[in-house]
């Protein structure tokens, strides 16, 4: 084979391993091929959430079929007092990534608005995404703030690894994830459920462009859904400031000494709780006081959990390796992991971790197996999580604003508008696109 043939095989490696390939002469589907193509996405999808369930080792709910019109239902559907299950301006955004084709749904109360479709790989679009944080920095952020792991062997929280200078044909994450077709769809949706895989679920979506002046939280409330047929529980609506009766609050907890962690303090984050047991009368747990003996025996009764602590997650091990770093003599009567959360019994309506790593843990085709997925599975229908180690002190003013816009606004509505207030304050989304809500937005 000459060398130029050579070349070029290489060069169409490289391309196909880094960034999107548009389907030639693609024509648009008709209606009934696109119905049929989700039809059998929803299918692929009932398989992975399967497989996921198998893999956290419990037992998977009963999943039917799903189809377009299915979710269009799910969308549209009313309460018994006549109330809409979904708030106005609704709109499910339905990510299926198999092998190197990804297609993209959104779905509204009328029907599917529009359809995309190309190819890439889950290398080229894992590489997309580390770069993405890379650009934002986020892992710099990380080294700062996060706790360090002082043990022996490889660090659980594994580093992003990319190559050295980017490479041709790369295509920035958010045109991957919003092309054009989908972009202009957005436009009047106000609340934005996104149903997607582990990477892509792992992603900012709220610092997207949506226009050449607007990213996605400019114009709507993001919520990561657990899975399609997630869609169909009637979740009571939001309570307001109700909510914030009976809350457990814990910050900034007096982590035991270990031979593997070195744990900074986060005074911010005892400030913080602090701030919300001042605002809703609760008597909060700090410091030493935050111990996870009592954290159990306030869990189970609480309305809302919020969490002002340390994550962390382990994609080698989420269940056991990821967890919440509370008080206690040892590690082990002090981390709250994934695995003991998953197999509890709450009434919270929303669960705040604003913590390290929270939406972080293994990238399956189903989603993220993590602590924000364990608290959904303990029965908790919102989660507030983060997507990186964030900043303490930018953390305490969002999670400020997010208090006081929830006691008025659904909790998705609410983070959107406390993101708003603190991209005014801070500019860098690395300090304020960390945060969102898995769940439900009602």
């Amino acid at each position: 084979m000459g060398g130029n043939m050579v070349r070029l095989l290489a060069i169409i490696v490289l391309l196909l391993a880094s960034g999107p390939v548009p389907l030639a002469a693609q024509s648009t589907p008709d209606p009934a091929s696109l119905a049929a193509r989700f039809a059998e996405d929803a299918a692929q999808h009932v398989r992975d959430l399967g497989d996921l369930y198998a893999k956290r080792g419990v037992t998977a709910p009963r999943m039917g079929e799903a189809t377009l019109a299915d979710v269009q239902t799910f969308l549209a559907m009313q309460r018994d007092d006549g109330s809409p299950g979904y708030p106005e301006g609704a709109a499910v955004l339905f990510y299926a990534h198999h092998e190197d084709r990804l297609a993209i749904y959104l779905i509204d109360r009328t029907g599917l608005r529009a359809f995309h479709e190309t190819q890439i790989t889950p290398a080229g679009l894992r590489l997309s995404a580390n770069y993405y944080r890379l650009d934002l920095d986020v892992d710099g952020l990380a080294r700062s703030r996060a706790p360090q792991w002082t043990g022996t062997g490889a660090s659980p929280v594994a580093p992003v690894v990319v190559s050295s200078g980017k490479a041709s044909g790369n295509t920035p994450i958010a045109d991957i994830l919003l092309p054009p077709t989908i972009r202009t769809a957005l436009l009047d949706v106000r609340h934005l459920v996104i149903v997607a895989n582990g990477v892509i679920a792992s992603t900012p979506f709220a610092a997207f462009p949506l226009t050449g002046k607007e990213m996605l939280i400019d114009r709507m409330s993001i919520t990561v859904s657990a899975g399609l047929f997630d869609l169909d529980q009637m979740i009571r609506p939001w309570g307001g400031l109700n909510e914030f009766q009976a809350a457990l609050v814990v910050g900034d907890p007096r982590v035991p000494a270990t031979p593997e962690w070195r744990v900074p303090p986060l005074p911010g984050a005892a400030r913080e709780a602090q701030m919300l047991a001042d605002r809703v009368a609760a008597e909060p747990l700090l410091g030493e006081a935050a111990t996870k003996a009592a954290v159990l025996e306030r869990m189970r009764s609480a309305r809302m959990l919020y969490f002002a602590a340390h994550g962390v997650s382990d994609p080698r091990d989420p269940l056991a390796g990821g967890y919440l770093m509370l008080a206690g003599p040892t590690r082990e009567d002090a981390f709250l992991t994934a695995g003991e959360v998953q197999r509890m019994r709450l009434r919270a309506d929303l669960v705040v971790l604003s913590a390290c790593q929270s939406g972080l843990g293994y990238n399956h085709d189903a989603g993220v197996i993590g602590l924000a997925r364990a608290f959904q599975k303990a029965g908790a229908p919102r989660v507030v999580m983060s997507l990186w180690s964030v900043s303490d002190e930018s953390t305490l003013y969002l999670m400020g604003r997010f208090q006081l816009a929830a006691m008025e606004h659904m909790p998705a509505e609410a983070l959107r508008l406390a993101m708003l207030d603190a991209r005014k304050k801070y500019p860098d989304p690395a300090l304020w696109a960390a945060f969102t809500l898995f769940g439900t937005p009602r």
